[in-house]
């Protein structure tokens, strides 16, 4: 009879056990979402417990302990219990083991956000694993035990982050964020959200093949990076990959139709297994980066990805294609661009939206209105003037020169460069540059006296250069204007210490260093020039792509004003001048 006893208390104390070892379980799963399947095998587990345990205290309040607890033991009910018990834990077991599964597979896909190493090759073994695992219910284990499991883990990073590496080194391609920050780090806030808002971005994303936004216009950069922002939270949730591509005249690489493929390749292989099993297909075809592809077929493999079936809808923006290079070359650089988007729409690739930002020159427009699914002028946009008509207000208000001046005068500044401005910030900004350095008594006058276009702009922000540095500001000119990539602000005054004039081979005078440059280029050319940080190293640049068209272009070359012919740029007596220095 004792050993009797004993037994039962030992089933009594299993179901103890187990009721608390199910209570320690439940408290780690309150702590993340479960899944329905997770859901249900718990509330199973809890409903057997509390009928248990209901019951048992119901015996006791009714005096009837002694009573039940025979009945428990005689009947075998606990072992009962405890089977059930068994039987659904073993359920929970196998449903957390796939939810983790889950968990860990989700997070190898986007391990590419947490780490610099991105993947390029399939999953197919670990995807495997997990569905042969959810499919049959059975543990992760089964198919890939835990040892196994962290080994595929951490061969699959490091073997993800040295072909990303690989590939990167052999493709090269220009950076679209560094131009992308610039560009969301000078929007106003609410710029550009009257676009978000309107019919035409909604109506873009949805459309079919053919499907070709043109935005033109000036200061198109801040419609770009907005709809970038835009679409990058689409990414975020699986609906839509990004490739975007910023074309800049500063620098060679973001001028031309290889650096944009290139951008665009590297950029889509980090969003889908497929595109990433496609690129790595192209590098091993070149002998594992040992031979340069061309543009053709560079071509090639972009069509490649998009036309993979059963892909979110890929969104290409293109921002400013008209600072890619149209020189006399045939084709030009941006031909060449212009030829792929052709080619591209003419693919009828039914996932494939592109939108291109530009100026309105007759060449991109010949290219493009063929092509558009619909275009867009930000000049007779009002929300771009309202844009605009923001912008100034915020200036005005928060500048510790103009937010002193009078309320009547600040209304009048407001009002008259709305009406002048024809919907170019640029022109804008350059007039607050002025007008802020005005004394309080000379605004109206300054506001009488208004340049009408960028170039007259220009000319007055020329002549306003103090005649003992036109020297010093051209030389910089020359500088920024033929340099292959963006000088860094030392660079530049090191190329400034030179006297030119001292033969062919110029020669190095420290008394000519600048000991604070930055202060010298922004005292001296304000709203030509623009010192910017980039990735932690400061840089100089033309404030503007107008501003570098307009010191090399033909009409100051021909000026009758002497003054204003002095800066005309001939490249190549500034490629003289640098190669002079490097040497």
């Amino acid at each position: 009879a004792f050993k009797g006893v004993s037994a039962d208390l030992d089933a009594l104390v299993d179901l103890l056990e187990s009721v608390e070892h199910f209570l320690k379980r439940l408290n780690i799963y309150t702590k993340v979402p479960p899944t329905p399947a997770m859901t249900e095998i718990v509330v199973k587990i809890m409903v057997e417990l509390l009928s248990t345990l209901a019951l048992v205290t119901k015996q006791i309040r009714q005096g009837r302990s002694k009573k039940f607890v025979k009945k428990l033991f005689g009947e075998n009910e606990v072992d009962a219990i405890l089977q059930r018990l068994d039987r659904l834990t073993q359920d929970e077991a196998r449903t957390t083991a796939a939810q983790t599964l889950d968990v860990v597979y989700g997070l190898v896909q986007n391990m590419r956000v947490v780490i610099d190493g991105k993947r390029m090759f399939d999953l197919s073994t670990l995807a495997t694993a997990r569905h042969r695992a959810a499919v049959s219910g059975k543990p992760l284990v089964r198919f890939i035990d835990n040892n196994k499991l962290v080994l595929y883990l951490t061969r699959y990073c490091l073997a993800g982050d040295k072909l990303q590496e690989d590939v990167q080194n052999w493709l090269s391609p220009p950076d679209p964020w560094k131009n992308h920050n610039l560009a969301r780090g000078s929007r106003h806030t609410g710029t550009a959200a009257w676009f978000v808002a309107s019919s035409t971005l909604p109506e873009w994303k949805s459309s079919g093949p053919r499907s070709l936004l043109w935005i033109h216009g000036k200061q198109q950069a801040l419609i770009s990076s907005t709809i970038i922002d835009n679409i990058d939270t689409m990414t975020k949730s699986g609906l839509a990959s990004l490739a975007f591509f910023y074309c800049d005249f500063r620098e060679d690489e973001k001028k031309d139709l290889r650096g944009l493929l290139s951008s665009v390749l590297v950029q889509l292989c980090y969003q889908s297994d497929s595109y990433s099993q496609i690129l790595s297909r192209f590098y091993s075809e070149h002998a594992n980066g040992s031979k340069h592809p061309s543009d053709d077929e560079l071509v090639l493999c972009l069509k490649d990805m998009l036309g993979v079936p059963g892909q979110a809808t890929v969104y290409l923006i293109i921002d400013g294609l008209d600072e890619c290079s149209n020189t006399s070359a045939m084709p030009s650089p941006r031909e060449k661009v212009l030829n792929l988007l052709k080619d591209l729409m003419e693919s009828r690739l039914p996932n494939l939206r592109i939108c291109v930002t530009s100026r309105p020159e007759i060449d991109i427009q010949a290219g493009l209105e063929p092509l558009t699914f619909h275009s867009i002028s930000l000049h007779d946009e009002r929300g771009q003037m309202e844009d605009i008509e923001n912008y100034i207000k915020s200036v005005i208000n928060t500048d510790p020169n103009m937010r002193r001046w009078k309320t009547a005068d600040k209304e009048r500044v407001i009002e008259v460069l709305i009406e002048k401005s024809d919907g170019m910030f640029r022109w804008v900004y350059c007039q607050i540059v002025y007008l802020r350095l005005c004394l309080p008594g000379r605004i109206r006058h300054a506001l009488d006296e208004l340049p009408e276009t960028l170039d007259e702009t220009y000319e007055r922000a020329l002549r306003d250069i103090n005649k003992a540095n036109w020297e010093f500001a051209y030389r910089l000119f020359q500088c920024v204007a033929v340099a292959f990539r963006p000088l860094r602000v030392a660079e530049l005054a090191e190329i400034l210490s030179f006297d030119f004039k001292t033969g062919p081979i110029p020669k190095f005078h420290e008394d000519l260093h600048m000991e604070d440059p930055v202060e010298a280029v922004l005292s001296t050319t304000s709203s030509l020039l623009a010192i910017v940080d980039v990735e932690g190293s400061l840089i100089i640049q033309f404030s503007h792509y107008s501003v570098k068209e307009y010191l090399t272009s033909s009409r100051l070359a021909e000026t009758n004003d002497i003054i204003l012919r002095h800066y005309h740029i001939s490249m190549t007596v500034a490629h003289t001048l640098a190669a002079q220095a490097c040497l």
